[in-house]
Formats: structure tokens, C-alpha cells, sequence
């Protein structure tokens, strides 16, 4: 089989090629390179010259110039890509963050995201002389040597340490789709050292205790309004409380909860700063995963709340809406939560404890951990696992112990 360059030479002479065309093609190509990658004007001189400065990071400015603009863009093509050679972890960061924050704007991705990613790499990154090595010079060992440290000085559990490490896995895979390398170099690393043990929190802090959620139900119904309606089903549901206040009666189908959207913080970065504007309603779940998409059963009781939320509520397009008809926002939700509880004599705790108590409840009555992890929406059972909590006061659990002991 003939190579390249033979290829090439037998097109020009069989007259498949022409030349000409061939440079006026590799020229607009260059030139749109510079356009897409040169931040600094182009000028021409008295004499004639043209030129332009260049930059890169940790140097002075230094000024380019070439008889004519062609070999001006010529010299900038061959800079550029010689320094591509050279990008480094926080050259790369950067050309990172540019794309998630327009994912942001896009409504791809929740700016929280953007923000924890940020703080990351102020927390974990931006002082560290690795993040200056170009890529294709960095090594296994000064990998290991970097999150070992980490995992050291920064006290990580196995967590936060594989949080830290999603800006490494997106950078290096930055660099394969530029061609810096070949493969991710992650794939080698091995920590030696240990992660910080979390010891879980007690589960009367963390989810509704059985005599805690019988009050607040009870106080909820006495209450009757859409917002008591509201933390009821939620309590029937499990949904994260970003899904529970964008269900539409559309999704409320077949004795089903069809989970599709959440709610997100509507935010953006105005010269660097984060603004936040309010909450807007996105088409995806938590991490766009496809075990966030999800239908849940309603069970005899969320159905009975259902019909009550339907005569409170006939003509919104959204299932619950507050007493202005705009649509509930997860703030309002826990804004409510936290009143009613105040009110009915309970401890306060959050919407997510109100998910830890479904998952609980479900698990103690015999639901499998898989089936379960379908309604939590959840990505594995691990996961799921960290919601299961005893939800009985401790009296009942001596009760227990008595009895089998």
C-alpha cells in the first residue's frame, strides 16, 4: 500500500489535487486557527511588517513580526502549536471551566457545579507546583506523590478525594481529545495512604423519628393547605425536593409519579462574580443520569393526597403553586417545612431528611436495595445504602433488645 506523501505526490500529478487550491485551503485554515486562538491584534508597521505580541503564561509579552501578513500567520500557527505541546493541568483547567460555565448558561449543567469545581481547585489545586508541569511531562509517581499529599494535608475522606479528583479526570481527558496523550494517567495511580473515616451521623438527626413524623402528619392534615399537601406527598414520594416542586399533574399518571425535570438555581458570572437571579425549571434530573428518569408508585395514601391537592389546585399547570399561583420553589418548600414543624411541636429537619425517611421506612418493611434504589433515582445501591437510617426511638429499640436478649 502506498503511504502518504506517495498518495499525495500521484494526486498532484494525476490531477486529483491541485496545488494551488491545497495552499489556499492550508492558509484559511491557519488563519482561522489564529482567529480562534490568538487573543492580541494584528497590525502593520510604516515599513510594512506585520505584527502582533504573544503571551503565555508566567512570561512578558513579546512582540511576532513577518514581512507579510501569510508569513505572520505562518510564524503564529507554528507558536500556538508548539505550545500546545505544552499545556499544563492549569492551561487546560481554564479551557475546562470556559465550556462548563456556558454547559451553565445552557442549562446543561446546575451552576453549583461550576462553583464547587471552582472551589476545588482553590482548595486542592491552585498551589501546587504540578498544575505548571506540562501535561505530557507529568508521571505516575508525581500523580501518587501529589494525591497522596492531598489525601494527607487536606484530611480527605474517600469521598471528598474522588471529588478532588473529577478536575484531574477532565483535564486529562481535555488533553487526550487534543491529542497532548494518550491515555488517562490516572488509570496508574494508587494511594498509599489512609482516608479519613466518617463516622455517620446518629440517625435521630439525619431522618423523621416514627413519633416525630405520626405528629407532623397529623399537624399536616389538620393544616389542609397545598403547602401541608406538598410535604405529605413528599413524604410518600422520596423525591429530591428540586424534583417535587416541578411535578406537573401531567406526571401524576396511571397511580404513578413520572420524574423527569428538577428545579435549579438560576444563576450567572458577571466579571467573575456569581449573580443569582432566581430558580429555573431544567429537563433533566440530578447528574443527567439515566437512573434519575424514574417513575414511583403512589401508594393508597399518596393517592387520597392527590385528590385533595387536585381540589385545592384544578387549574395550575404545576401541582403545587403558592398562594400568588406562581409555581413553589424548593426554598418556599423548606420555608413551609420549617414553619409547620415549628408549629406541630417537631424538630426541624431538612426536605433531604424527609428522603432519608422514605428510604428508611421502605427498607425496614422489606423493599430490596436494588428496587429501592430505582425510586431514590439512584446511580448504585451504595448510594442508597447512606440513606437507610433506624428511624425507631430508642425506646423501641430497647424494646428490641429486651425481647431478643
Amino acid at each position: 500500500m502506498l503511504d502518504v506523501v506517495t498518495i499525495l505526490q500521484e494526486a498532484l500529478k494525476c490531477g486529483i489535487l491541485d496545488a494551488t487550491e491545497v495552499a489556499i485551503k492550508i492558509n484559511m485554515t491557519k488563519q482561522n486557527f489564529i482567529k480562534e486562538h490568538h487573543p492580541y491584534s494584528i497590525s502593520c508597521r510604516k515599513d510594512g511588517r506585520f505584527i502582533t505580541t504573544v503571551k503565555r503564561d508566567g512570561e512578558e509579552r513579546k512582540q511576532i513580526s513577518a514581512p507579510t501578513y501569510n508569513e505572520l500567520i505562518d510564524k503564529l500557527y507554528d507558536y500556538y502549536n508548539d505550545y500546545n505541546m505544552d499545556y499544563t493541568i492549569s492551561d487546560l483547567y481554564v479551557m475546562w471551566m470556559k465550556k462548563r460555565e456556558k454547559q451553565s448558561r445552557d442549562g446543561i449543567i446546575d451552576i453549583k457545579t461550576v462553583k464547587r469545581d471552582e472551589q476545588h481547585w482553590r482548595k486542592y489545586y491552585v498551589d501546587n507546583k504540578i498544575i505548571a508541569i506540562p501535561i505530557r511531562k507529568i508521571t505516575t509517581k508525581m500523580l501518587n506523590d501529589f494525591l497522596n499529599d492531598s489525601i494527607i494535608t487536606f484530611k480527605l475522606s474517600r469521598k471528598e478525594f474522588n471529588n478532588m479528583k473529577t478536575i484531574l479526570n477532565a483535564v486529562f481527558q481535555l488533553a487526550i481529545d487534543k491529542e497532548l496523550i494518550s491515555m488517562n494517567p490516572l488509570i496508574n495511580v494508587h494511594t498509599d495512604v489512609k482516608f479519613r473515616s466518617i463516622q455517620k451521623k446518629k440517625d435521630g438527626s439525619r431522618l423523621y423519628l416514627d413519633k416525630e413524623k405520626d405528629r407532623l402528619e397529623k399537624f399536616l392534615y389538620q393544616k389542609a393547605t397545598l403547602q401541608a399537601y406538598a410535604i405529605l406527598m413528599d413524604f410518600q414520594i422520596g423525591t429530591r425536593v428540586g424534583e417535587l416542586v416541578v411535578i406537573e399533574k401531567d406526571d401524576m399518571l396511571n397511580g404513578e409519579a413520572y420524574i423527569h425535570k428538577m428545579e435549579i438555581v438560576d444563576e450567572e458570572i458577571v466579571d467573575g462574580v456569581y449573580k443569582r437571579k432566581g430558580y429555573k425549571v431544567v429537563e433533566y434530573v440530578k447528574h443527567d443520569i439515566s437512573s434519575g428518569y424514574r417513575t414511583i408508585p403512589l401508594s393508597k395514601k399518596a393517592r387520597e393526597i392527590l385528590e385533595e391537592i387536585l381540589k385545592i389546585n384544578p387549574d395550575s399547570k404545576y401541582l403545587f403553586t403558592l398562594e400568588d399561583g406562581k409555581r413553589m420553589t424548593s426554598r418556599s418548600f423548606n420555608y413551609w417545612l420549617e414553619k409547620y414543624c415549628k408549629e406541630a411541636g417537631v424538630p426541624f429537619k431538612s426536605s433531604h431528611c424527609i428522603r432519608r425517611t422514605f428510604a428508611s421506612r421502605l427498607f425496614a418493611e422489606g423493599m430490596s436495595l436494588e428496587e429501592l434504589s430505582v425510586y431514590m433515582g439512584h446511580e448504585d445501591t451504595d448510594t442508597t445504602k447512606g440513606y437507610i437510617y433506624n428511624y425507631n426511638e430508642i425506646e423501641k429499640n430497647r424494646a428490641f433488645m429486651d425481647k431478643a436478649l
